[in-house]
C-alpha cells in the first residue's frame, strides 16, 4: 500500500471517533478543544492528503498523524498503516531526485519554488523519469525532466525512455477493468481527481505532448471522459485526445464544468474543485456532457446540427440535418425581479462567424417564432417537424446550458443559500471571490474588481477622512454612508435607514463632499448622480426601487421645482422610502406593478426640505454647510481625498467585506452598544444608532488591519443631531408648533392684526380666536411667502393641537370684543411658555422662589408702582 491509498479522512473519524462536520472540521486530539479545528487537505502537487489543526498548528500526513497520535516511530507508523516498514525503491528514488533539486535551488535555481514532483511509468509500474514543477521568480512556471540512471546518479533530463501518458500503469488497468478513463491537460488535475474518484470506477491520466498513443489503443474500447483546461490551449488539448482516441472510445465526452469560465483563462479541474464545487457537481458534470459517440442524441459538426436516422434497407444510419449552424455555448437567463426566463445562445455559421441570440425560452414552442428569432441569412432551422424543435430545446438544456446567470435590477445585497452576497454589474461580491452567475442590470456602480485596502493605505485616509469639514459633518456623512450598506442586517432586524441631507450655498462644498468622499467610497460613478428636481415622481418612484445600494441626488431646491405637486410626490417619496412602503402603480392595461421603496437615499442642495417638514427632518441626518466656516485645514484635507480617490474606492471595497462578514446578531450586538452612548429617543435616536454602527463598521476594519480604532465620536453625532435636527431642543417641532411659532414671531414684527383682540392672556387662563389666528397665519403665508410651513386648516389644527396637550379646551370662554361676545378656546400656557411663544404668554417669571427685594421690583414693574 502506498501513501496516496491512505483516506486520511477516513483514517483520524476511525482511530478518534471524532467525525468531521459540514464546514470539514473536526476535534483535534493533540490539544483541548470545544470547537473542531483540524481539517484535511489533499494537495495534488504532493499527490497525498495532509492534516492540520488550525488551533495547535499541529500538521502532516497519514504517517506523521499515526507517530504523533500512537508515539511510534517512523517504521512502526508505516506498519501500522500496512505499509512497508522501510521505504520503497520508489520513495527512495524520489529522495534522490528532490536532494538533487535541493542543490539545484542553492544554486543556478536560486529564487525558483518547488511546486511538486511527478513520476512518470512504464506499464510495469517502474519508474521512467520524472517531471519536476517550479514556480520561477516572474511568476511562470518551469517543468523540466530528470531521470535516475543505471549507476544511480541523478540526470536533468528524461532520458531514453519517451513521453509516456502520466499514470500509465493504472490507467492500462482501468482500461482492461472497463473502469471509466478521463483525460486531464495537468499532472497535478490526474491526481485531483483520482483522489475522490479512484474508488468509483473511474482512472484519470494526462497525455499532454504525447506522440504515440498505441499504448492506450491496445484492441479495447473504453469510455473517454475529457476534461480540458480553460482558454484556447485547453479547446486544443480537448481536440487532440478527440483526434488520437475517438476510434477506440465505446463513449466519449468532453466534460462540461458550469461555472469554470469564469474562473478565468488557464484554470483547470482542480482550480474549479477548489473555487466551491464538489464531487456530486463533478459526478452532475459528467451526466450533463454529451455522448459525441451516440446516434440516440444530436450531434454536429461544421455542416450544422443534425440527428440520425436508421435506415433499415442498407441497415446504416444516415444523417439529416435540422440546422445549418453550430452551436458554440448556450446560457440560461433568469431575470430574477421579473421572474422570466430567457436563453442566450452562441453559434457558429457555416461561414465561421459568431453569432449570439438572446430571448425568452418561448420560441422553442413555435417553429416560425424560433426561425424569426435567430434573424439572419446565416442561421437556419431547417426542420419543419415542431418534435425536432422540442428535442432540440431539450437538448440544449441538458448538454450546453449547464451555466445559468441570475439578473437582478439594481446593484443590491441579498441573501444566497444563507449567505450575504453584493450583486453587481460584473458579478456577485461574495465572502470568498466573485460570483459571475450572479449579475445586476440597470446600474454603473463599478466595485467588484476593485482592490482591497492596504494597512498604509487605511492610516493616510483614517488622517484625512474626517477633516474635509467639522467632525460634527463629517462623521455623520461617513457613518451614515458606511450604516447603509449594512441594507440587509437592517432589515433583519427591522430598524430603519435614515436620510442624508447635505445643505448649503453656492460653493459650500456640498457637491465637492458628494463627489469625492461619498460617490468615491461607494465606486459610485458620478455620471450617475441625478439631479432630483429634473427627476418625476415615478421615476424617483422605480429608481429608489431598483436594488438596495445607496443612490445619490444632487439640486434639491423645492422651492425652484415650479410645481408644488412635485415637490409633495417627492416628499411623500422619501416619508415612505425611510418605512419601506411598497407603492402599487397601473399601466395602460390595467395591470398593476409594485415598487417597493429599498435603496437609502443621500441628498444634497441649497434648501432643507420644504415647509420644515417635521417626518422628513426626523428621518434625516442633516449636514448644513457654508463657505465661512471652511478653513485651510478643511481644504488640505479634501484636496488629499481629490488626489487619491483610489484609496477611497479601495476603502469602499473592503468595508464591502466587513459588511459581507458581518452576522445578524453581531450587527444587533453594536447597535445595542453603541446606544448606550446616546440621551436621545424615537426617531432622532434610531439615526444616531446608525451612524455610530457605521463608525463602528470603520473600526472592524481598522482592527482587521490591527490599527487604532476610533473613539469619542458619539459627542459629534449629538452635536449634529441636536443642533440640525431638534434645534437645540427636545424634539423636532410639529406643523401645529410651528404655526405658534410662526404667529409668535408675526407678534414680534407688528405683522398681526388686533392681537388684543385675538389673544387675552389673563389670570385664569390663555385664550384664543384660533379661527382668526389661523386666518392671519394663511394670509401672512399667501403674500409674504418667506414661511417655511404649509399651514393647517383650523379643524385640522384643533385637532392635532387638542391631541399634543396645547389645546385644553375649544369654545371655553366667552369674552366681548366691543360690544359682541365672543367664543375662544383655552391653551396650555405651561405648553406656549415651552415652546418660548413670550408675545403670546407672559413668561412665568416666578417660577422659582424670589427675595422680597425681587418681589418689590417685580410687582413695581408689573403694577406700575415705583420701588426704591
Amino acid at each position: 500500500m502506498d501513501i496516496q491509498d491512505i483516506d486520511l479522512k477516513d483514517l483520524i473519524e476511525k482511530e478518534t471517533g471524532e467525525r468531521f462536520n459540514r464546514e470539514g472540521f473536526t476535534k483535534c486530539p493533540f490539544h483541548k478543544e470545544k470547537t473542531p479545528s483540524l481539517s484535511v487537505k489533499f494537495f495534488p502537487d504532493k499527490n497525498k492528503q495532509k492534516f492540520k489543526c488550525w488551533g495547535c498548528e499541529e500538521q502532516g500526513d497519514a504517517i506523521d498523524f499515526i507517530t504523533k497520535l500512537k508515539n511510534l516511530g517512523y517504521k512502526e507508523a508505516r506498519e501500522y498503516l500496512g505499509m512497508e516498514n522501510i521505504k520503497t525503491e520508489k520513495e527512495l528514488q524520489e529522495d534522490n531526485i528532490k536532494k538533487y533539486i535541493d542543490g539545484q535551488l542553492k544554486g543556478f535555481k536560486k529564487g525558483f519554488k518547488l511546486l511538486g514532483i511527478f513520476p512518470f511509468v512504464d506499464k510495469d509500474n517502474k519508474v521512467l523519469y520524472y517531471k519536476a514543477k517550479f514556480l520561477k521568480p516572474d511568476g511562470t512556471k518551469e517543468t523540466p525532466y530528470y531521470h535516475i540512471d543505471s549507476s544511480g546518479n541523478v540526470v536533468n533530463k528524461r532520458g531514453e525512455s519517451g513521453e509516456v501518458p502520466y499514470n500509465l500503469h493504472n490507467t492500462l488497468t482501468g482500461i482492461k477493468q472497463q473502469k471509466i478513463i478521463i483525460f486531464v491537460e495537468g499532472e497535478k488535475d490526474a491526481n485531483t481527481i483520482n483522489s475522490i474518484l479512484r474508488k468509483d470506477g473511474y482512472e484519470t491520466t494526462s497525455v499532454k505532448g504525447l506522440k504515440d498513443f498505441e499504448l492506450l489503443k491496445d484492441g479495447m474500447n473504453y469510455v473517454i471522459y475529457v476534461i480540458g483546461d480553460t482558454g484556447a490551449a485547453g479547446e486544443k488539448y480537448k481536440w487532440f485526445v478527440h483526434k488520437n482516441l475517438f476510434e477506440v472510445a465505446s463513449e466519449f465526452r468532453f466534460i462540461n464544468l458550469p461555472g469554470i469560465k469564469s474562473l478565468g483563462d488557464n484554470k483547470d479541474v482542480t482550480d474549479w474543485l477548489e473555487s466551491g464545487h464538489t464531487k456530486q457537481d463533478l459526478l452532475e458534470a459528467f451526466e450533463r456532457s454529451l455522448d459525441l459517440k451516440s446516434k440516440d442524441e444530436f450531434q454536429q459538426n461544421q455542416g450544422g446540427i443534425y440527428k440520425y436516422i436508421y435506415n433499415e434497407k442498407k441497415d446504416i444510419y444516415i444523417r439529416t440535418y435540422i440546422t445549418d449552424f453550430r452551436l458554440l455555448e448556450a446560457k440560461r437567463i433568469s431575470y430574477v425581479d421579473d421572474e422570466i426566463e430567457y436563453i442566450k445562445l452562441t453559434m457558429k455559421t457555416s461561414r465561421g462567424e459568431i453569432v449570439e441570440r438572446v430571448g425568452s425560452v418561448d420560441v422553442f414552442n413555435d417553429i416560425r417564432v424560433f426561425k424569426k428569432s435567430l434573424n439572419a441569412m446565416d442561421l437556419t432551422f431547417k426542420s419543419t417537424d415542431i418534435k425536432d424543435l422540442t428535442e432540440l430545446k431539450s437538448w440544449i438544456n441538458k448538454y450546453w446550458a449547464t451555466e445559468a446567470e441570475e439578473v437582478y435590477q439594481g446593484t443590491q445585497f441579498i441573501k444566497k443559500d444563507d449567505k450575504l452576497v453584493l450583486i453587481t454589474k460584473d458579478g456577485a461580491i461574495e465572502q470568498n471571490g466573485i460570483n459571475e452567475t450572479l449579475k445586476a442590470e440597470s446600474t454603473n456602480v463599478d466595485i467588484a474588481c476593485k482592490e482591497l485596502i492596504t494597512k498604509a493605505e487605511l492610516t493616510q485616509l483614517k488622517r484625512y477622512i474626517f477633516k474635509f469639514a467639522t467632525p460634527d459633518k463629517t462623521i455623520p456623512i461617513i457613518g451614515t454612508i458606511l450604516h447603509n450598506l449594512a441594507v440587509i442586517q437592517c432589515k433583519e432586524v427591522k430598524e430603519r435607514l435614515h436620510h442624508l441631507l447635505l445643505v448649503g450655498e453656492s460653493g459650500s462644498g456640498k457637491s465637492a463632499i458628494m463627489t469625492n468622499v461619498i460617490a468615491a467610497i461607494l465606486n459610485y460613478p458620478t455620471q450617475d448622480i441625478k439631479s432630483i428636481g429634473l427627476i418625476t415622481p415615478f421615476a424617483l418612484t422605480k429608481e429608489l426601487s431598483t436594488g438596495n445600494y445607496p443612490s445619490l441626488f444632487e439640486e434639491f431646491k423645492p422651492s425652484m421645482m415650479g410645481d408644488r405637486y412635485k415637490a409633495q410626490k417627492i416628499s411623500e417619496n422619501l416619508r415612505n422610502l425611510y418605512d419601506r412602503t411598497t407603492i402599487s402603480r397601473g399601466d395602460k392595461s390595467f395591470k398593476t406593478k409594485d415598487f417597493q421603496l429599498t435603496r437609502p437615499i443621500i441628498l444634497a442642495g441649497e434648501e432643507s426640505y420644504p415647509n420644515a417638514e417635521k417626518a422628513l427632518i426626523e428621518r434625516s441626518a442633516i449636514v448644513y454647510l457654508s463657505r465661512r466656516e471652511r478653513t485651510e485645514e478643511h481644504t488640505k484635507a479634501m484636496q488629499w481625498i481629490i488626489d487619491n480617490e483610489e484609496i477611497l474606492n479601495k476603502f469602499g471595497r473592503s468595508i464591502i467585506d466587513v459588511v459581507l462578514d458581518l452576522s445578524t446578531e453581531d450587527y444587533k450586538e453594536i447597535r445595542s452598544e453603541v446606544k448606550k452612548k446616546f440621551k436621545l429617543q424615537n426617531r432622532v435616536l434610531t439615526t444616531a444608532i446608525n451612524i455610530a454602527t457605521g463608525i463602528e463598521l470603520f473600526n472592524i476594519l481598522l482592527e482587521k488591519h490591527q490599527a487604532s480604532k476610533l473613539i469619542g465620536y458619539e459627542k459629534h453625532i449629538s452635536k449634529n443631531i441636536n443642533e440640525e435636527i431638534l434645534d437645540e431642543g427636545n424634539d423636532t417641532k410639529s406643523v401645529v408648533e410651528q404655526m405658534l411659532v410662526l404667529y409668535n414671531n408675526m407678534i414680534n414684527d407688528n405683522r398681526a392684526f388686533d392681537v388684543d383682540d385675538v389673544i387675552k392672556d389673563r389670570g385664569d387662563g390663555l385664550f384664543i380666536r384660533t379661527s382668526e389666528m389661523i386666518n392671519q397665519i394663511h394670509e401672512f403665508c399667501t403674500k409674504v411667502g418667506s414661511a417655511d410651513i404649509i399651514p393647517l386648516k383650523a379643524r385640522d389644527f384643533k385637532k392635532q393641537a387638542d391631541k399634543s396637550g396645547y389645546l385644553v379646551k375649544q369654545s371655553s370662554k366667552v369674552i366681548k370684543i366691543g360690544l359682541k361676545p365672543i367664543r375662544f378656546d383655552e391653551y396650555s400656557k405651561e405648553g406656549f411658555r415651552k415652546l418660548g411663544l413670550f408675545s403670546i404668554v407672559q413668561p412665568d417669571i416666578l417660577e422659582e422662589p424670589l427675595g422680597a427685594e425681587e418681589t418689590k421690583v417685580i410687582q413695581g414693574y408689573f403694577e406700575g408702582v415705583k420701588t426704591p
